[in-house]
């Protein structure tokens, strides 16, 4: 359904307010959201659907007629109706009978549903980028989280070798040792809080909204994706290169039209006064196409078309790679995670513990209770890691079956 020019209207208005400021907490749905319907990157792109519908217009307007007048002076002895002045008028009408208008329309028609695909196309991929972009943010946090965690248990190991030190059960070495950790470990925490307001600075730039700062909620934990299904309906990329295709056979098809040479129907009436006298004249013109039959327009049509042919094979061929390859990485991502949940992670709980009291007990030294407490970050870490690879590749599989394209709000 085409829009009426009032819809042109609309959107160009809609385009030019104020976009409204994104809520700064936000959780995975929410960045998904925004990213297909409240984005100023995605609001752009929906320009170029205002533009495709006024193409249509221009496309589907009759050509206009033209109106001559002309007064001639008549100085001769024989003249027109014997009258020294004489006045006319013409119209001319071009005639579009070789279905001109009705290809441009039908060109113009693919090219807004082309922009609407592409729409839909970039709303898929701002998703994508969006979400592994949240996923990267909240997965910021939580390792800072997680060093704060240590930083605790770093001052907690302090006071227990502060306490030995003063019972004369530890030596100096363990108390400067653990000084040194500690301050290693401050800056790991700057550098974490510094990758963390650079992960928000990358989101907010992504989306397009100027000076946001997100706060990421919510759990990092596995999304519900099976990695084996079909895609469900067209990729909005595919459906591009489609529309694109049509849109650039519908050229052809303009061009070869436009070859027709261009007809006009002319009337006219020529007149004189004193004495009073009038001719009146039909007539038609039709174009000579001796210098230029416009055939080079049409080869550039054909060969656009061609490229929009090569170019949709291209992209249905990358589009089911992409499904093939990250429905293997979703399922190797799985299975990794599992195994780190069966084998290592049942085992982390006692490990500090089980330092602690080793070391109170005189059966292991300063290095081995640190090593303990890194050994047991570093794995909550690859853990960390390890659902957020996941979570990107679901997020990107789910693209590449094109589930998040965005709607582009017209009709």
């Amino acid at each position: 359904m085409i829009c009426p020019p009032t819809m042109v209207a609309f959107l160009l208005a809609g385009a030019l307010e104020p976009t409204p400021p994104p809520p700064d907490v936000v959780d995975l749905a929410t960045v998904l959201k925004l990213a297909r319907e409240a984005s100023p990157r995605l609001a752009l792109e929906r320009q170029g659907i205002a533009a495709a519908i006024a193409e249509r217009r221009t496309a589907g307007a009759l050509p206009n007629p033209t109106l001559s007048y002309g007064l001639q002076h008549q100085p001769g002895e024989i003249t027109n109706f014997s009258s020294r002045t004489a006045q006319s008028v013409s119209i001319d009408l071009p005639l579009l009978v070789a279905g001109q208008r009705g290809a441009r329309v039908e060109a113009a028609d693919q090219g807004v549903a082309a922009a609407r695909a592409r729409v839909a196309a970039s709303g898929n991929g701002l998703a994508a980028d969006a979400g592994a972009a949240f996923v990267q943010l909240l997965a910021a946090q939580k390792k800072l989280g997680l060093l704060g965690e240590g930083m605790e248990e770093l001052d907690h190991i302090r006071d227990v070798v502060a306490g030995r030190q003063a019972s004369g059960m530890a030596s100096p070495y363990d108390l400067l040792r653990i000084d040194v950790e500690v301050a290693s470990w401050r800056t790991r925490i700057a550098e974490a809080e510094a990758e963390l307001a650079e992960r928000r600075g990358k989101l907010a730039v992504l989306l397009g909204f100027i000076g946001w700062r997100p706060r990421p909620t919510g759990e990092l934990r596995p999304l519900d994706v099976d990695a084996g299904a079909p895609a469900g309906a067209e990729h909005p990329a595919i459906a591009t290169a489609r529309r694109e295709e049509a849109m650039a056979q519908a050229s052809t098809v303009v061009a070869e039209r436009e070859r027709f040479p261009g007809v006009s129907l002319s009337g006219g009436m020529f007149w004189t006064s004193d004495p009073f006298g009038a001719t009146y004249s039909l007539g038609v013109a039709v174009e000579l196409p001796i210098l230029d039959s416009r055939g080079g327009a049409l080869d550039r049509a054909r060969a656009e078309a061609d490229a929009a042919s090569l170019r949709r094979r291209l992209v249905e061929a990358e589009i089911e790679a992409d499904v093939a390859l990250y429905a293997v990485q979703v399922a190797q991502r799985a299975s990794a995670l599992q195994h780190f949940q069966r084998q290592v992670e049942p085992r982390l709980s006692g490990l500090r513990q089980m330092a602690e009291d080793a070391y109170r007990l005189g059966r292991s030294s300063i290095i081995e209770l640190l090593d303990a407490l890194r050994t047991r970050h570093e794995t909550q870490t690859g853990h960390l890691e390890l659902v957020a690879g996941l979570v990107e590749a679901q997020l990107r599989l789910r693209a590449a079956r094109g589930e998040f394209a965005a709607r582009s709000n017209g009709s």
